[in-house]
């Protein structure tokens, strides 16, 4: 211990008396750690599984159910007609089934003496979302009714309009109807957003309000996703019975026999789809599992790939030119070095010393990565704006921002360092 503390004090008077070349070292490590960080944490949400204790028992539904050959769209389709969806939604073999649509409205408290109103964002969709997706309630429960005038709220909306807190039993206006709020979700951030993981929406923060699916095409909230037609649409309600395809379905499968078995139901609905004359595609149904849906929607950017790598090259440069540092130190402290050996420090005193002032270095270029990371990533975002409320830098990744720190600046003094210890006494006299 007593040697370590002389060790200490002996790397804090280099850094004092070479302060500028240990300022100069520091911030190019810094620089390459932090840039690296930055691209890391948007990558880590970009690739992370938002649901990994049951991502590979979610499966997204895609179907072949167009009804002419003359289409452009890519086959089996993502969105389904509402024929479809209701009957995949009567089909009791998946665990829990939802089907989807986003849509947007204007709400406001019905009991506040503003006339203000807030924009939301809607997600129409069935009772089985919440236990299918694990939504976190903070109050209440889902709607019991598919016809029910009655919403599910997030966060954010439940602060804007009720401050917080327990808003079950309250009132929502949405274009002069009241809907009754029976459940608040408590903050909610799916890293990405696998429901809808189509159309760059992967990154969206999760929706504001959750309605039943009949509901919202009751009372007209506009289609704002995905939509695909062979006839003319007059509204939303309007979809019900056409050949309008805009709906999202997710069916949990927890089981071999659960998966066989769907699979199966699907084929069978397109068969008899087909024999009807309804439709003249090849049967080809596909369940993609969460992961799977997340690689077919391209959800990891190729350009944040391509970032990436190209700053794990520059964190290559900068360790050479730390490493090209160090020996020029090396060479400038010949004299030093000398001396020491001279007075009685051994080689293995040497290398000790060295390592405390890499450590040393290694800590204050952490800290320093550590801000620069924060400043970087602010930079990323205003490239990628669509990340801008899933990027951040967690403890893990400081903590990995630590080690590669370190790991860094022990790397770039190893060559110089075993340089130092080496070479002959005679010659570092002379």
């Amino acid at each position: 211990m007593e040697m370590l503390i002389y060790y200490i004090k002996l790397s804090c008077r280099n850094f004092a008396r070479n302060s500028l070349f240990f300022t100069l070292m520091i911030t190019t490590l810094a620089v390459g750690v932090g840039v690296l960080l930055a691209n890391l944490s948007i990558l880590k949400s970009m690739a992370s599984d938002p649901i990994p204790e049951k991502s590979d028992r979610v499966f997204n539904v895609s179907l072949n159910t167009w009804p002419n050959k003359n289409t452009l769209h890519e086959q089996p389709l993502p969105i389904l007609r509402y024929q479809d969806a209701m009957h995949l939604l009567k089909s009791d073999i998946p665990t829990h089934s939802l089907v989807h649509y986003a849509s947007s409205v204007y709400a406001r408290d019905s009991e506040s003496n503003s006339l203000s109103r807030f924009s939301a964002s809607v997600r129409a969709t069935t009772q089985g979302f919440f236990p299918l997706t694990d939504a976190p309630f903070a109050y209440g429960t889902a709607w019991q009714q598919p016809n029910a005038l009655e919403l599910v709220i997030g966060d954010i909306l439940n602060q804007k309009l009720f401050g917080g807190g327990n808003s079950v039993g309250k009132n929502v206006e949405i274009d002069g109807k009241l809907f009754l709020v029976v459940g608040v979700l408590k903050p909610w951030k799916l890293k990405p957003k696998f429901y809808h993981a189509s159309n760059g929406r992967a990154f969206n923060l999760t929706d504001d309000i959750f309605a039943p699916l009949e509901v919202a095409l009751d009372s007209e909230w506009g289609i704002g996703a995905q939509q695909s037609s062979t006839v003319r649409i007059s509204s939303s309600s309007d979809t019900r019975n056409k050949n309008s395809y805009y709906l999202q379905a997710f069916v949990q499968l927890d089981n071999a026999q659960q998966k066989a078995s769907f699979q199966n139901y699907l084929d069978s609905y397109s068969q008899s789809l087909k024999d009807a004359g309804q439709h003249p595609l090849d049967i080809n149904n596909k369940l993609y599992d969460v992961n799977a849906w997340l690689k077919k929607n391209n959800v990891v950017d190729d350009r944040m790939l391509a970032f990436g790598l190209a700053t794990v090259l520059f964190l290559a440069v900068c360790i050479f030119n730390a490493s090209s540092l160090l020996i020029a130190r090396y060479h400038g402290a010949k004299f030093e070095t000398g001396l020491r050996r001279a007075v009685g420090a051994s080689r293995k005193d040497l290398f000790y010393q060295g390592v405390v002032e890499s450590l040393l270095i290694g800590i204050s270029c952490a800290l320093l990565a550590s801000v620069l990371s924060w400043i970087f990533l602010q930079l990323s975002i205003s490239f990628f704006p669509h990340l801008e409320d899933i990027a951040e830098i967690d403890n893990e990744l400081l903590l990995l921002g630590v080690v590669i720190s370190v790991s860094t600046v022990f790397f770039s003094a190893l060559y110089p360092l075993i340089r130092s210890c080496t070479t002959s006494l005679s010659a570092e006299i002379k």
